[in-house]
């Protein structure tokens, strides 16, 4: 059997071939197109915020934006910078969406949970003017807690939650704390519209901002005027429509890999309480739909990621410590990264799809009990 490390969620080609052939004969493609701007529509009543979701080509462009935003906002040029609190523990995106707007990441730790410290990340220097907690594999910080921290320190705040489509804490969504969040809506997220992404914002001003950077920075269309330096990062109608398909199906995505991540926990809280490996902790308030699903091996995870390709079942090592990439190294500041750097060369994230079956499961199962039983 083979098991792909992911499997994206995907609307039949009968679902959007009508509209899609609509969209080719009037030539409305892009430029926010109608089905983008349905899209947005539906966005709002999903998650059910004031302000319509601004969508975007991709999330990285998306949070490069709402960084730049932000940063305007704070009444920053673009020459000027401040630094970041951030995880090296994350995806590459999220740092070099700092770094391209001028900014300087601080490499903070990470917990238990695989998401930022926000208890150790410091405020060590007048120069720290944000923070920018990641959404790891779905998982969340404490937003209450997060909430207290920036309002004393005077932060802003930025949330990469990439991969935390449907996340929330205490049923509550991250907007609903007051924060600025961007979500992926890449092939290989949670929820998908082939590419995409989306910024979820609560201040009108950073909301006519995103609007305005993903459209060159325009403020009029007579002469394209601008007064902020954008780029071309707007969605094209065919992703919005996979998007449209898709976010009809939301929930029964959401049930269903919380329904498979149940017996992930479960299967591995088991070989966890043997002293085997280690798993990422949720909060009790989080929840978490689960983007891959993480383990902390005793070893480094070479050998184990050998043994499960052999048998078929892709692995991925995901995340990574940005501070130890060969730009990132020794190029910014770093504050302890003791829990980072133990778990980096260990951790291994196992394929978790929407739709799997009680075979493809108990493959993987006792693919990973066999590489166990072999030592």
């Amino acid at each position: 059997m083979n098991i792909n490390i992911v499997k994206p969620f995907m609307p039949g080609l009968d679902e959007i071939a009508d509209d899609f052939a609509k969209c080719l004969s009037s030539g409305l493609v892009t430029n926010n197109s109608p089905h983008v701007r349905m899209f947005e529509d539906k966005l709002q009543e999903f998650y059910g915020c004031p302000i319509k979701p601004s969508l975007n080509c991709n999330g990285e462009l998306a949070l490069y934006h709402l960084i730049q935003a932000w940063k305007h906002k704070m009444s920053v040029g673009p020459h000027e910078s401040f630094e970041v609190l951030v995880p090296s523990f994350t995806f590459s995106g999220t740092i070099n969406a700092v770094v391209t707007n001028n900014l300087k990441p601080v490499f903070c730790d990470v917990d238990e949970t695989m998401v930022l410290d926000i208890e150790k990340a410091l405020v060590d220097s007048p120069d720290v003017r944000m923070i920018l907690p990641v959404g790891a594999y779905g998982n969340i910080v404490n937003l209450e807690r997060l909430q207290q921290i920036s309002r004393e320190k005077k932060l802003a705040v930025v949330l990469d939650n990439a991969p935390a489509f449907g996340t929330k804490f205490k049923g509550r969504h991250s907007w609903e704390y007051g924060f600025s969040e961007m979500i992926s809506f890449h092939a290989t997220k949670i929820f998908n519209s082939m590419e995409g992404g989306c910024n979820i914002v609560n201040d009108p001003e950073i909301d006519e901002l995103l609007r305005r950077l993903r459209d060159f920075g325009q403020y009029e269309k007579v002469r394209g005027d601008v007064d902020v330096p954008g780029l071309n990062s707007k969605m094209t109608e065919v992703c919005a429509l996979v998007g449209l398909r898709n976010l009809a199906k939301a929930d029964f995505i959401i049930q269903s890999r919380t329904k498979n991540a149940a017996r992930y926990v479960e299967f591995f809280g088991g070989l966890e309480s043997q002293g085997l490996l280690r798993t990422m902790k949720v909060l009790p308030e989080v929840d978490c739909p689960y983007l891959y699903f993480p383990i902390i091996l005793n070893e480094e995870a070479t050998e184990f990621v050998n043994y499960m390709q052999g048998k078929g079942v892709a692995v991925r090592r995901y995340y990574t410590a940005n501070h130890s990439l060969k730009f990132y190294s020794d190029r910014y500041r770093e504050q302890d990264l003791s829990f980072t750097n133990a778990i980096k060369d260990n951790l291994v994230s196992l394929p978790l799809h929407t739709v799997m079956s009680d075979e493809e499961l108990d493959y993987l199962f006792s693919t990973v009990r066999g590489w166990f039983e072999q030592r």
